[in-house]
């Protein structure tokens, strides 16, 4: 059944349909509603417990064939590996409990913004209740300043105008009105409605209440919020698809060895042994922990560039970035109104500096700033402007980082341009008192002010330039007062066209000195043959730097759009002053109509064709469709915004970036990354990390897998030996373990802090069908794999043979054997990892030091190393002391392994230039 549009009725048929009236419900009746409907709240979904997400990260791949190896281990009595393995899992799984389980505070959010007293009508009295009592059918009065409090229809408008930029991303104040509206409309040109979260920003009315909580259209927003979004970030499909792999991989070789092992007839504790050791060995036992510890680095870079992350995965997932959807208002633009033109007595003038901070120049038409006797001598025109303003501008304090404004923006932005042109007095109202005032309404387009001056009283006057000249019979001309022409109005008229194409909001500024008689201060007696000053036209202007990264982010091919609530051709004039199309032509601009009109495969085929395109008058749920349409897509969203609007459409994309210093707390709860100083440039610097996040991810996952097949080598390899010519196992479980904890985790960290590279913002994304482990990368794995693993048995198998005496498992010749193979792995790991930091060129090159901290993480190893080997735990985990001899071979195994390498890369850069 359709929802009820009650913008469409008249305001007395929706009182009948809720059965209510001007005089309001009975106290009973309400209460009979309240027991029926519920409260007036925004509810949320029940949360999963501690214990459930804590046991949820259990289900990872990597994480049960550690435990599977553990319960391996038990079974056949070795508790030290056994032991070691379950409290690898056990700290893999609270890391990731500590970093999945987050208070989900959107709901609090939401309901801290919209709560309120509200002053409501029942029994033909008024008073105050709660909000949370409010019920359909109440009548409630409005105010300027009030929130409001559920989705009214007005039923009686007094000069009304609303803030609705949290809901429907609209920067300035809409008028409302009481008549009811034929045609359908979207939710932002609903002039009858005025809905739960917004603010009164002038005048006064009444209203009924048509929808409380969950069914208002904030409610609904909640609702969206909370949709449990399952899709995986880019890196977590792809450590999912490698643990695949490797879970496939371990369990095949553990049964196929285990069976073999059997029919040989080496016994059912023997076959367990080897099935163990392919399970350690297969499994990068350290992986996880050395991915969450790269991206918490990663995570405390962009934190020193004011990018907060939330969700670890989340950096990673911004180098995959090929969407942006972005909001206007407050991302794009300062939703700070800034007067950019003045035009006065024939000449055009510009005015620089941004926003409400009162810093700025006066330049004249030839581009030269205006002296401070010249600005006086247009004193005139911005006296008026001021004195019929309300708003007020306030330096930065505790809860304002920058200027801020009190009251209307443009008028605001009036007060500014005074300001800091230094012709407004701080006493001004003092000195020229209000005698009254005619507010603006929607009829008459233009408010004045009657103001007392030594000489007599003036009106000041502003409002729309069709309505201004309607009552001007006078122009400021030449620096005299002359009657007003018909080639006057045209002028000004096709002033006001260029102005508005170019999506400014203008002015035109009127006075005329009154009669002594003229005291009774009637509308149509007042304003009346006023004298025109000029006009001003004002923006939101972008924020410094968005036009740049715009333009990198085209570089780095990433498509861009913008969804806003604010009116196409607004929209349009900002797209083209940031170059949002790449060949700056006019971008294309499809309203919430148009979308509405669309089927989601137009919807695809549209975006899928367009690098840019702009969305305008989008409600929330249009954002949210939108987001969703580009994921299915297969594309990686990164969603920009401040409001609440922007809330859904910010949790559902892969990254949802909310503004930290204009941003409302909903939309921050709803989103991965915050920017600290509200800067889009900032958001670009955060994907260029993210991209060499992922790089340097894919090095360590690469040089990871290298050790683990190397390991699995060499157990492959002592397997054969055993069978064939009785050698002792070459390396034991616990050894392998104490190579991925002690001798590599530190290096391979260290590869997340290698500087990007400077063709990285150059080149598109990572396709989604490109995997750290494909075709090229296993054939160089196996590769390097097989030679350092084989290097590895050769010393172990070269020294047991070197000595006088069969060489036993359990005597101190086996450890030294073993404590060899697993140094000759350690240490073509550490050149491996070196190595592994180009891809292309040679260890050996003028960057080798670039990364410090690489260099001392693998001293750092090393001293580690030396120490589990020669001092008094090494018995614990099966070392012993090595000799000059035994260190010998492992540096020339080294040294082999190096030039395997470098021939890699010989080849790679052969192919490269072909």
């Amino acid at each position: 059944m359709a929802e009820k549009e009650f913008y469409r009725d008249k305001a007395k048929d929706v009182l009948e349909d809720l059965g209510t009236s001007k005089k309001g419900l009975s106290a009973a009746e309400a209460k009979k509603r309240l027991e029926k409907d519920g409260k007036n709240v925004l509810q949320a979904k029940a949360e999963k417990s501690l214990v459930r997400i804590f046991f949820e990260q259990f289900k990872d791949v990597l994480v049960i064939l550690l435990l599977v190896a553990a319960v391996m281990s038990f079974a056949i009595g070795s508790y030290r590996d056994g032991t070691i393995m379950m409290i690898i899992a056990v700290i893999n799984s609270l890391i990731g409990f500590r970093q999945e389980y987050k208070a989900e505070k959107i709901m609090d959010s939401l309901n801290k913004l919209v709560n309120s007293p509200s002053k409501v009508i029942r029994d033909d009295q008024i008073g105050e209740i709660t909000q949370e009592e409010l019920v359909v059918g109440d009548i409630v009065s409005l105010e300027e300043g009030d929130k409001i409090p559920a989705d009214l229809r007005i039923i009686e408008a007094f000069n009304l105008r609303t803030n609705d930029v949290s809901l429907t991303g609209e920067s300035m104040p809409q008028e409302k009105e009481s008549n009811h509206i034929e045609e359908e409309r979207p939710l932002a040109d609903r002039d009858n409605m005025a809905y739960l979260g917004t603010t009164v920003a002038s005048g006064s009315a009444k209203g009924v209440v048509v929808r409380t909580g969950m069914e208002t259209e904030m409610g609904k927003i909640a609702s969206m919020t909370q949709e449990e979004d399952k899709s995986k970030s880019p890196l977590q499909s792809e450590l999912q698809s490698v643990a695949n792999k490797i879970a496939f991989f371990a369990v095949i070789i553990a049964l196929a060895l285990f069976g073999v092992s059997i029919y040989q007839g080496y016994g059912l504790d023997f076959a367990l042994i080897y099935a163990l050791g392919i399970a350690v060995a297969v499994v990068p036992q350290a992986l996880p922990m050395q991915v969450t510890v790269a991206l918490s680095q990663g995570v405390d870079r962009l934190a020193g560039k004011n990018a907060v992350v939330k969700k670890l995965s989340s950096a990673e997932t911004l180098g995959s970035t090929n969407v942006i959807c972005t909001d206007k208002t407050g991302t794009l633009t300062k939703n700070e109104m800034t007067v950019k033109k003045v035009y006065f007595d024939g000449k055009e003038y510009e005015v620089t500096g941004l926003g409400y901070e009162p810093e700025g120049k006066l330049l004249g038409e030839d581009g030269e700033p205006l002296t401070e006797a010249e600005i006086a001598e247009m004193e005139i025109i911005f006296d008026a402007a001021t004195m019929a303003s309300n708003a007020e501008i306030h330096e930065p304090d505790d809860e304002h980082p920058g200027w801020y404004a009190i009251g209307d923006p443009t008028e605001a932005a009036l007060i500014t341009l005074s300001t800091k042109l230094g012709t407004r007095s701080p006493t001004e109202d003092e000195e020229n008192p209000e005698l009254h005032e005619f507010s603006f309404d929607s009829d008459r387009k233009r408010m004045s002010s009657i103001r007392e001056f030594e000489d007599g009283n003036y009106l000041k006057m502003k409002g729309a330039l069709g309505s201004v000249l309607s009552v001007s019979k006078h122009i400021f001309k030449d620096g005299e007062v002359v009657e007003i022409t018909e080639e006057d109005k045209e002028r000004l008229n096709k002033l006001n066209e260029k102005y508005s194409k170019d999506a400014m909001r203008v002015l035109a500024i009127a006075y005329r000195k009154l009669e002594d008689d003229e005291t009774d201060y009637v509308l149509e007696e007042i304003e009346k043959d006023v004298i025109f000053l000029g006009l001003v036209a004002m923006i939101d202007p972008p924020k410094e730097g968005v036009r740049e990264a715009i333009q990198e982010s085209h570089a780095a091919h990433i498509d861009t759009y913008m969804m806003t609530g604010d009116h196409a051709i607004t929209a349009q004039a900002v797209g083209k002053e940031i170059s949002l199309s790449i060949d700056d032509q006019d971008v294309p601009v499809f309203t919430s109509e148009d979308l509405e009109e669309m089927s989601e495969k137009e919807l695809r085929q549209l975006m899928e064709k367009n690098e840019s395109l702009i969305f305008s008058r989008v409600s929330p749920e249009n954002k949210l469709r939108i987001v969703k349409n580009l994921k299915e897509q297969q594309k990686i969203v990164a969603v920009t915004g401040d409001g609440v609007n922007d809330a859904p459409a910010l949790k559902s994309a892969h990254i949802g970036v909310a503004m930290g210093q204009m941003g409302t707390d909903v939309s921050k709860e709803a989103s991965e990354l915050i920017l600290l100083d509200d800067s889009f440039p900032t958001l670009v610097y955060a994907i260029k990390e993210g991209r060499n996040i992922y790089n340097n991810l894919k090095k360590t996952v690469i040089a990871s897998l290298t050790t683990n097949g190397a390991e699995l080598t060499i157990v492959l390899l002592g397997l054969l030996a055993a069978a064939i010519l009785g050698t002792p196992i070459p390396i034991m479980a616990i050894q392998i373990l104490s190579i991925d904890l002690i001798a590599e985790i530190l290096p391979l960290t260290a590869l997340t802090f290698d500087p990007a590279s400077e063709h990285l913002m150059k080149s598109p994304p990572r396709s989604q069908d490109e995997h750290i482990v494909n075709k090229q990368s296993f054939s160089e794995i196996m590769f390097l794999a097989l030679l350092m693993g084989g290097l590895a048995f050769t010393n172990f198998y070269l020294f047991i043979n070197a000595q006088s005496e069969v060489v036993r498992e359990g005597t101190k010749l086996y450890a030294r054997g073993t404590t060899i193979s697993f140094l000759t792995i350690a240490f073509s790991q550490w050149v491996n990892i070196m190595s592994r930091r180009y891809e292309f060129e040679s260890i050996f090159n003028k960057n080798f030091f670039s990364n410090t901290k690489m260099i001392y993480s693998i001293l750092i190893s090393i001293a580690m190393v030396l120490l589990v080997i020669y001092s008094p735990i090494n018995s614990f985990l099966g070392f012993a002391g090595v000799t000059i001899a035994d260190w010998g071979r492992v540096v020339l195994a080294g040294a082999i392994f190096l030039l395997g390498h470098e021939g890699i890369k010989f080849f790679k850069r052969k192919n490269e230039a072909v």
